[in-house]
């Protein structure tokens, strides 16, 4: 991959497992603030941005009035849990690796921001790794859409085909190819196979061996 300049990463499933983490953290946030929740209501929006972990519950009890301090106290409550959440441990060698073999890197996840900055924080990666960072509030569409990898190219001022994504997720993958990205999948999230049908040119079980393939 010799005409790769810029490596892209996702943040969960790649950096950090931070679900189990935020999905606690909003229940508690909710059920603080009087609103029925179960994790199960959470489900549907993993990976679209945990602010609707607590917009729709607030929705449904007919609460919105509530949404905006029922997010402050969840993303307080993440920071005060991050303890406990996962990092993968090839994450920051291979940041660091990358860094030194002079590649420039971006971050593109749809998480908010705050939880993206604690999450680096707590992995022990300076936010300022990145030449760009992209939070869910950056971008207008999220993944499978190649906005936000498209959006990460163009604050870069990359040629796509310069670019390789590093992802778990299915959805991840579909919006790297449909950028004209290369791409390396981790089976963190999903099997080889799923991952390799979503379009994925390289799969792994360590983001460490990207760079032998890089």
């Amino acid at each position: 991959m010799s005409k790769i300049k810029y490596v892209i990463f996702d943040m969960d499933g790649v950096i950090v497992d931070s679900e189990p983490v935020i999905m606690k953290a909003a229940l508690d946030a909710l059920k603080s603030g009087g609103i029925p929740a179960a994790l199960d209501d959470f489900t549907k929006f993993i990976g679209a941005g945990e602010e609707h972990f607590i917009i729709e519950p607030c929705k449904r009890a007919g609460r919105v009035d509530l949404t905006d301090e029922i997010m402050e106290r969840m993303f307080t409550n993440f920071e005060n849990l991050i303890a406990d959440m996962k990092v993968f441990p090839s994450a920051k060698p291979l940041i660091e690796g990358l860094l030194k073999r002079g590649f420039i890197l971006a971050l593109v996840s749809s998480a908010a921001r705050r939880k993206l900055l604690a999450s680096l924080n707590a992995a022990g990666i300076d936010p300022d790794s990145f030449d760009v960072i992209l939070s869910g509030s950056d971008v207008a569409e999220k993944k499978p859409s190649p906005v936000p990898y498209l959006t990460a190219a163009e604050r870069l001022k990359a040629d796509t085909g310069e670019c390789l994504v590093v992802e778990d997720a299915l959805s991840g993958v579909r919006s790297a190819k449909s950028a004209k990205m290369t791409c390396a999948a981790v089976t963190t999230s999903f099997a080889a196979s799923e991952l390799k049908q979503a379009g994925a040119d390289y799969i792994t079980d360590d983001i460490i061996e990207i760079l032998e393939i890089i």
